[in-house]
C-alpha cells in the first residue's frame, strides 16, 4: 500500500515504471545480504552534478534564513567560501573513490559519489570550476534578491516559520488524503502577523517561456504546496500564496500562485489519480515481485522502461537496465 505520496514521486513514476520500483519499491539496503538489494541501495544514493549543486545551494540559504532569524546581519554571499571548499572537498572524494556498488561502508560517513564518476560521465578539467562558478551565480543573484525585497524583515516579522523543514515524519510539510500523506516539499514558509500564509520554493533554472499546458508542473506544484496549510492548519486559500523563486536567468525572476476552490477540487483529484495508478504497485516477500490487483503478479520484467532515451541519461539505475537489455 503506498503510504506517502510526493510531486517527486509521481513524476518519477511518469517517467519510468522500472525507475520507479528501484527508487520506492524495492526493500533496498546496504547492509542487505542480496547482492541486487545493495547495489541499488547504492545507486539510489548517486547524485548528479546538477542535483548536487542545487543541494549545495539550498544548504546555503538554509544557513543564511537561520543566520537571519537569530538576527545575524549578513548575506548569502557572505557564506559562499565555505561552501565552495565544501564543493572542493566533495568532488576530491567523490573522484578519487573507491566505492563500490556492493560495499557495505557507503553511507555510513558523509561519502558523496557523484554520478558523473561513477559511470565515468565525459567531465571536462573545468567541470569543477564550472559547477563552483554555476552556484556563485545563482547565490549572488539570490543576495541582490534578498536586499531588493528586504527579505530579512519579512522572516524576522513572521509569527511563524519553517526553513528547509524535514520531508519526512509527522512533522513534515503534509495533509492527509483518503488515508495517504501528501507531502508537500517546501523550502521556505511563513506565517505573517496580518494571517498571510507566504510558500517558497527556491529554482536554479529559468522559468520556461514555452505556452504552458492548460495546468503544467509548476501549477501543479504550487498548487499542492498551498493545499497544506489550507487542510493542514484550516487556512482560508485567500490567505496562501505560494511563490516559486528563479534563479538560472541574468536575474531573479518571482512567480506568484493563488489557487481558488475551483482548483483545490482539481489537484486534489490529479493526486488522487496519481495515487490510484502507484496502488497498482505494492512490493511483497523480498521486493522481487509486485501485486497487481490482489491476485495477479508482476515481475520487475514486467515493467516499462522509460518511454523516451533522455530520461535514462541522469537515471542512478540505468546500470541495471543495461545489464538486462544485454541478455
Amino acid at each position: 500500500m503506498v503510504s506517502t505520496w510526493s510531486i517527486s514521486r509521481d513524476q518519477i513514476l511518469h517517467t519510468c515504471e522500472r525507475r520507479y520500483y528501484f527508487h520506492y519499491l524495492a526493500p533496498a539496503r546496504i547492509n542487505s545480504r542480496n547482492k541486487t538489494l545493495r547495489e541499488i541501495a547504492f545507486l539510489k544514493k548517486l547524485k548528479n552534478v546538477p542535483m548536487w549543486k542545487g543541494d549545495i545551494f539550498h544548504s546555503l540559504v538554509a544557513e543564511y534564513l537561520h543566520r537571519v532569524y537569530q538576527k545575524t546581519q549578513l548575506l548569502p554571499i557572505d557564506l559562499f567560501d565555505t561552501y565552495e571548499q565544501k564543493m572542493q572537498d566533495q568532488w576530491k572524494s567523490s573522484m578519487n573513490s573507491e566505492l563500490q556498488p556492493n560495499s557495505k561502508v557507503f553511507g555510513q560517513g558523509n561519502e558523496l559519489m557523484l554520478f558523473e564518476h561513477f559511470y565515468k560521465g565525459n567531465l571536462s578539467e573545468n567541470s569543477l570550476s564550472d559547477a563552483i562558478r554555476g552556484v556563485k551565480n545563482w547565490v549572488s543573484r539570490f543576495s541582490v534578491w534578498v536586499e531588493d525585497v528586504a527579505f530579512h524583515k519579512e522572516i524576522l516579522q513572521a509569527s511563524q516559520t519553517w526553513i528547509e523543514p524535514q520531508i519526512y515524519g509527522t512533522e513534515a510539510p503534509s495533509f492527509e488524503l483518503d488515508g495517504i500523506q501528501i507531502i508537500a516539499k517546501v523550502d521556505l514558509a511563513f506565517l505573517t502577523q496580518e494571517g498571510q500564509f507566504n510558500i517558497f520554493d527556491w529554482k536554479t533554472s529559468i522559468h520556461s517561456t514555452q505556452p504552458a499546458r492548460q495546468f503544467n508542473q509548476a501549477e501543479f506544484q504550487a498548487a499542492v504546496y498551498q493545499l497544506w496549510p489550507h487542510l493542514k492548519f484550516g487556512k482560508s486559500l485567500d490567505t496562501i500564496r505560494a511563490h516559486l523563486v528563479y534563479l538560472g536567468g541574468e536575474m531573479v525572476e518571482q512567480r506568484t500562485f493563488k489557487i481558488d476552490e475551483n482548483m483545490r477540487v482539481y489537484t486534489l483529484s490529479l493526486i488522487r489519480r496519481s495515487i490510484s495508478r502507484m496502488q497498482h504497485f505494492s512490493k511483497v516477500h523480498d521486493g522481487v515481485q509486485l501485486t497487481l490487483n490482489h491476485n495477479t503478479y508482476l515481475t520487475l520484467d514486467d515493467l516499462d522502461f522509460a518511454a523516451y532515451e533522455k530520461a535514462c541519461s541522469y537515471c542512478p539505475f540505468k546500470i541495471l537496465c543495461q545489464r538486462r537489455l544485454e541478455i
